[in-house]
């Protein structure tokens, strides 16, 4: 309600349009988070360097699993019901993904620090930091797809949680008609799940070392690719 004095911010007006829209069909989110269980519950999985999974969950802080984004899927399944951390955009379809996502168990963040500047990276650090930690994509939500961001790089850095990279694949799968050609599992399929070392990235970094570590991501990502396609 706006009242004498205060001001009403554009984006306040859209978050309420955004949660009327989805408050329209509850049900919907309930039906996919369901159908979403069914079918990666019907797969087989098989894992690849569970160790390096097993040494990050033995960290007792907060640890930052990072994917292409290609893999979301499967790796939303893998982590469910784990009070994980996962971003989400503002935007309409971003809340009827949250509402997806909260009934699998994560904790979304609303929001691009990217494009919310140090108010929307510094909130989001403060919430990792009372997380068991996060999942996020390298390539970011809109790509170049295969090629990793420094912005989950920051996160790392300010957080001194490791990054825990990994990949999937799956077959049989379908690809989606979409910028990272999104894997999707058919059903009873073969899943490979892949984990790499872990990587730390100094908060004292400079700009060449951050550099380094943003390719040292980028070729683990891309060699887990394929350690999980030869696992199937």
């Amino acid at each position: 309600m706006k009242t004498a004095g205060s001001t009403f911010h554009p984006e306040g007006v859209d978050s309420v349009r955004r949660r009327m829209h989805a408050d329209r069909l509850p049900f919907v989110p309930r039906l996919a988070a369901a159908f979403f269980r069914v079918l990666h519950g019907s797969c087989t999985y098989t894992i690849v360097g569970g160790e390096y999974e097993d040494e990050a969950m033995r960290f007792s802080g907060p640890k930052l699993f990072t994917c292409w984004h290609f893999a979301y899927p499967v790796v939303l399944h893998y982590f469910r019901d784990n009070n994980a951390m996962i971003m989400v955009s503002r935007s309409r379809d971003g809340e009827w993904a949250s509402r997806i996502l909260e009934r699998l168990g994560y904790e979304c963040f609303r929001g691009s620090p990217g494009k919310g500047g140090s108010t929307a990276l510094r909130q989001l650090i403060n919430q990792l930091k009372k997380a068991p930690g996060g999942g996020f994509v390298a390539d970011g939500s809109q790509g170049p797809p295969l090629i990793a961001q420094k912005g989950i790089l920051l996160l790392a850095r300010y957080t001194g949680a490791p990054l825990v990279p990994m990949s999937v694949a799956a077959k049989p799968c379908w690809h989606l008609k979409t910028w990272d050609r999104t894997v999707v599992a058919k059903p009873f399929s073969r899943l490979g799940v892949a984990f790499g070392p872990l990587i730390w990235v100094n908060r004292d970094a400079s700009p060449e070392e951050l550099e380094n570590d943003r390719k040292k991501l980028e070729d683990s990502l891309n060699s887990l690719t394929e350690q999980a396609r030869a696992a199937l």
